[in-house]
């Protein structure tokens, strides 16, 4: 099935996966228009007698995932960066390493790493970057020159949890999942599991261990009561994930895989120490042992494993902290979501960043744009801008702010001695 596609048909700006059962041993998607449950960000006045009428809910994180989807596939990046960064910049009010009032350079930066890696950052956000690497030349193409460079040069790293198809859990393979990580959670009694899943990888727990308490992923000197709320939360995220869903597509493949990112200055040496599961993601690697356990004891058909990817290169000084966050919330890969691993805030582990001079700097930035499609995405970006510019010229009301974060975000100005 390798060699298989996955075919959408785009019928609607609001989309949502619906499967379709085909003749490969894996369901396809056809994108379909939820025409019975409209989503509705804002309420409007539509007058007195239709406030009654206007059906407003929150928009789910599946939604939104989509939504963001679709609008970086039609290189719509401006929206997708606000909403990103109004999401995670709040979360670093307190913090002395980034500036979060500084919205139109993170803005910038953010513009300038989608544009230089945009099939693979669209592909991922889609969740289909592990099937579409199998079978699209172009995408191919892109990535093997990320990841080659990224030998050389800091960048983003990507896990996603999928079967050797490239499909995710189901949700209710997700809530067995969950019901695993409870059983190995849970104190005063004794685990059915922890001791089968603290011995499918290195270092083993011996059986004496296990029946005194001992768990592999909840110690650091003692149990830690820390990586306990930890795994609560992302328990509780995975049964928000759960309910989010139609009951209809509980059995179908989540549409985007749970997943892990971070900033690392060598990202290959980096994915292979979570390979190892050493210095590395516990919430991750719990899962990831669960998924094999599941499988050798024949309760899950697929073995889903913590596929690796290098999604984007850091090539400008102040990227690091803010691409981590911006690929952290645009993957939405945060344990109170359900949608991934990640629970240590994104920006602050990023030291390495200082480490490299001004000269290697210069010189990411131009294998970058000589190498990368950087200055054609930029380009388009421009235009998009001056055209609503010119839509707006004139017009009274209108944002200034907006308009500017429209031109900064892709601003080729000297910068920092930069050519963007």
């Amino acid at each position: 099935m390798e060699g298989s596609s996955t075919k959408s048909i785009v019928l609607s700006y609001a989309t949502f996966h619906v499967p379709v059962l085909l003749r490969s041993s894996r369901p396809e998607f056809v994108r379909l228009h939820d025409y019975g449950d409209m989503v509705h960000t804002r309420t409007r006045n539509y007058g007195q007698a239709a406030k009654s009428e206007v059906c407003a809910r929150q928009e789910t994180q599946i939604e939104r995932r989509q939504r963001w989807a679709n609008l970086l596939q039609q290189q719509h990046y401006y929206p997708v960066i606000l909403e990103v960064l109004s999401e995670e910049l709040p979360k670093h009010q307190t913090s002395t390493l980034i500036d979060t009032k500084d919205r139109i350079s993170h803005i910038r930066e953010c513009a300038l790493i989608l544009a230089s890696a945009p099939l693979v950052l669209a592909a991922a956000v889609d969740g289909n970057l592990i099937t579409h690497l199998l079978i699209k030349a172009d995408l191919q193409k892109e990535y093997t020159l990320i990841l080659d460079q990224a030998h050389h040069q800091p960048s983003i790293y990507l896990h996603f949890l999928a079967d050797s198809y490239g499909a995710a859990p189901t949700p209710n393979q997700y809530m067995t999942i969950r019901s695993m990580i409870q059983d190995y959670l849970a104190e005063g009694s004794t685990s059915q599991h922890a001791h089968h899943l603290d011995n499918i990888t290195p270092p083993t727990v011996s059986q004496s261990q296990s029946s005194l308490g001992h768990r592999k992923y909840l110690q650091t000197c003692h149990r830690s009561s820390a990586r306990i709320d930890t795994l609560r939360r992302f328990c509780a995220g995975i049964q928000r994930r759960w309910t989010e869903t139609p009951p209809y597509l509980r059995d179908t493949p989540m549409a985007f895989p749970p997943g892990e990112c971070g900033y690392s200055k060598t990202s290959h040496i980096r994915m292979a120490q979570h390979r190892a599961h050493q210095s590395s993601n516990y919430v991750m690697n719990l899962v990831e042992d669960i998924c094999t356990y599941l499988h050798r004891t024949k309760q899950f058909v697929q073995h889903f494993i913590m596929h690796q990817f290098i999604i984007c290169l850091i090539f400008r000084p102040q990227q690091a902290a803010i691409a981590e966050i911006f690929c952290s919330g645009l993957l939405q890969v945060w344990v109170d979501d359900g949608g991934g691993f990640n629970a240590y805030p994104a920006g602050r582990s990023v030291a390495t960043a200082g480490r490299v001079s001004a000269e290697e700097w210069e010189g990411y930035g131009r294998w970058v744009r000589r190498h990368s499609g950087l200055e054609g995405n930029l380009r388009v970006q421009r235009e998009k801008s001056d055209e609503w510019r010119r839509a707006l010229d004139g017009e009274s009301g209108v944002d200034v702010e907006m308009l500017e974060g429209l031109d900064s975000g892709v601003d080729d100005g000297q910068e920092d001695g930069g050519d963007y």
